[in-house]
């Protein structure tokens, strides 16, 4: 088992932080699907920064990043404590209708990780820390 755990302030210098660590840790273990993957998280810890920062918690609070990659999976969770999602509000979010969206840059990141990994959970683990995971079968050892 490999893994890594990061604790970020939600800025800027966070999130190129962890792009880093995830890229070097996906090359260091010659891992498949290095850029999707990569991606992945990168979206997963931009959504946490905004979030953060509509709660107003970025200066104070961090986001949690842990990588964790086991036989030939890989998973990914990223934990904020922006408040979180409402439950029923799940399954709309990683819909991403075309035709009604703007060309808006929000509210197509989750869609794109839902279709770059094998399964994508929430879990409210508080009234406001909120968890994104992923999961991605990796086919290697």
């Amino acid at each position: 088992m490999m893994e890594f755990t990061l604790n970020l302030l939600p800025n800027q210098k966070g999130i190129l932080f962890a792009d880093q660590i995830m890229s070097a840790f996906m090359r260091l273990y010659n891992l498949p699907y290095n850029r999707e993957l990569c991606f992945v998280l990168h979206e997963l810890i931009i959504n946490a920064v905004e979030a953060m920062k509509l709660a107003e918690k970025s200066k104070t609070e961090k986001i949690q990043i842990h990588v964790e990659k086991e036989m030939e999976e890989i998973q990914m969770t990223v934990i904020d404590t922006a408040g979180g999602i409402p439950q029923e509000s799940w399954k709309a979010i990683l819909l991403y209708n075309n035709i009604e969206s703007t060309f808006s840059e929000r509210g197509r990141g989750l869609f794109f990780v839902k279709n770059m990994v094998d399964q994508i959970w929430f879990d409210n683990l508080s009234e406001t820390r909120f968890l994104v995971g992923v999961s991605k079968k990796l086919g290697c050892s």
